[in-house]
């Protein structure tokens, strides 16, 4: 079996987020890829299958599998462009459990740079203040970090609610044994804290146990928050994670609007490649 290990959304080795990608081996059970996801140790894997020009993939965390993940498919089309590629710049579309993603990926400079486009942004649902207030203290968070605007649900594949705050990522403390009750009255999947002065974010997966270095998926709500609450000027920005895990990461995204507001949202990142393996 071969796999390949990448840093995305960064330009340096050993920082950014890490990531397997499987892409040689015999048929896998989902057991089977949930064990060498969490083998590897790292907050996601993705195990690709190439046949006839035809790409399909599957996303696990250590935990369970997901249908979306961003980083993970940014990763993914830097062995697409390496082992198929033969022009500095390409198209991709990878199927998913229920969905296709259009990625692209190019090198400029000897640097590598992919894009995922995530689509018009679906807003669930805007949290009240006393719903908020729940997410704020279980995180620790309390009046004085907390920002003008409304928590909401956001999905651009895989449903967010964006917590605002005005500092004080630093501060953040789990003080529920388990987020997921808290979320899934809301219609999310997981929880992001942004920063709305800084464009830095923090998530974890709901017990706390794993914070995520760079979260692509997140990228695209947090993008469709900022711009709706007219907290960015402009259309292109970087967000900034990863910086509590000594991991700096930077996400570019590009918004394109017509007169129903946001119709995509394209998220960006560099990855570098730090080891071929071959597993026994």
């Amino acid at each position: 079996m071969k796999c390949k290990l990448v840093d995305v959304f960064t330009n340096t080795r050993l920082t950014g987020n890490g990531l397997t990608i499987f892409y040689d081996f015999d048929e896998l059970t989902a057991a089977q890829m949930q064990a060498l996801t969490q083998e590897m140790r790292q907050f996601e894997s993705i195990f690709l299958t190439a046949v006839d020009g035809k790409y399909a993939a599957r996303i696990f965390t250590v935990e369970e599998e997901l249908d979306f993940a961003g980083h993970p498919l940014i990763g993914l089309a830097y062995h697409l462009h390496e082992a198929f590629g033969a022009a500095p710049a390409h198209q991709w579309s990878v199927e998913l459990n229920h969905t296709s993603v259009l990625l692209t990926s190019s090198v400029t400079e000897g640097a590598f740079t992919a894009t995922m486009t995530q689509g018009r942004p679906d807003f669930i649902k805007t949290l009240s203040p006393e719903e908020a207030s729940v997410l704020y203290a279980a995180l620790n968070l309390g009046a004085a970090h907390r920002a003008g605007q409304a928590a909401e649900a956001i999905s651009t594949g895989l449903p967010y609610i964006i917590l605002p705050v005005t500092h004080g990522l630093e501060d953040i403390e789990f003080k529920v044994a388990n987020l997921e009750p808290l979320l899934e009255k809301h219609g999310a999947k997981f929880l992001y804290v942004l920063d709305i002065n800084s464009v830095e974010g923090r998530t974890w997966d709901n017990c706390g146990k794993v914070e995520d270095v760079a979260t692509g998926s997140a990228a695209g709500p947090v993008a469709a928050y900022l711009h709706k609450h007219a907290l960015t000027q402009s259309n292109d920005f970087i967000i900034r994670q990863g910086r509590f895990l000594g991991r700096p990461s930077e996400i570019a995204v590009s918004l394109e609007c017509d007169a129903n507001g946001i119709s995509k949202i394209n998220v960006s990142g560099n990855v570098v490649k730090v080891a071929d393996m071959h597993l026994v």
